[in-house]
């Protein structure tokens, strides 16, 4: 299991603004625009395997959890998490919620079960993930968060990366997940301004059929930013599915 904490390839940096006689503090606490772009993905939309891409990149699967091992074997002690969501023939667990970032500070959950979307048992449990196989590589997507005030300027960064993992299978059956989660890689937050970031799942599908389920999650990431002038909350979608597909609603 990549299980260690790289909190070093995590940056939080103030900057304290330097006004001339000109300006005005009201306009620099303004937030005038908010942008969300995508940093890496593949021709088809489907993010490229961060084990192929990402593990020689600053320990990058150091800061995620639930990843299953290259051969695609699960550490018997992984924490699984509970149950917060069902479905018809499929069961979500994990945590109600996720804080991604606590007063501008990127949270590290090495303790919280990511989410897993799983078959179910006949007796409505979720089937133990450690009798399942196939698992894909991790896939991601690289995204980054950028706020700009009244000048133009960059007040707040964040560089984030959506994760899962995919085509798990349960006697030679299905496609569903495990891994899914929002890591936050940096946070540049400026004088002045306070940011906070949590992510919850919102959907759960069955994409496939009664015999053979394809899992289906759409994961939510609500954000915050702050000024004594305004707070402006925000939210994103991601749709993931257990053929691998992610999309941006």
């Amino acid at each position: 299991m990549f299980n260690k904490i790289a909190l070093a390839s995590l940056v939080l940096s103030f900057s304290v603004p330097v006004l001339s006689e000109s300006q005005d503090l009201n306009k620099y606490l303004t937030i005038k625009s908010v942008v969300v772009t995508v940093e890496t993905e593949t021709k088809t939309g489907t993010s490229k395997s961060v084990m192929e891409e990402e593990l020689k990149d600053n320990n990058f699967l150091d800061l995620a959890v639930g990843l299953p091992d290259p051969e695609g074997r699960f550490d018997q002690k992984a924490n699984i998490g509970q149950i917060i969501a069902a479905a018809n023939q499929v069961i979500a667990l994990g945590e109600k919620i996720y804080e991604i970032v606590k007063k501008g500070q990127p949270v590290v959950n090495t303790s919280s079960a990511p989410i897993s979307v799983l078959p179910k048992n006949t007796d409505g449990s979720p089937v133990d993930i450690f009798q399942t196989t196939n698992w894909s590589m991790p896939l991601t997507r690289k995204m980054k968060l950028e706020y700009k005030n009244l000048y133009g300027s960059k007040v707040v960064t964040f560089d984030y990366t959506v994760m899962f993992v995919h085509s798990g299978k349960y006697n030679g059956k299905g496609a569903y997940l495990t891994a899914v989660q929002i890591v936050p890689t940096n946070v540049t937050v400026s004088w002045g301004y306070e940011f906070d970031a949590t992510m919850k799942l919102v959907g759960l599908q069955n994409h496939g059929s009664v015999d053979s389920p394809v899992a289906g999650a759409i994961v939510q990431m609500s954000y915050k930013a702050k000024t004594v002038l305004r707070t402006i909350d925000s939210t994103d979608q991601y749709h993931v599915t257990g053929r691998g597909q992610l999309t941006q609603l």
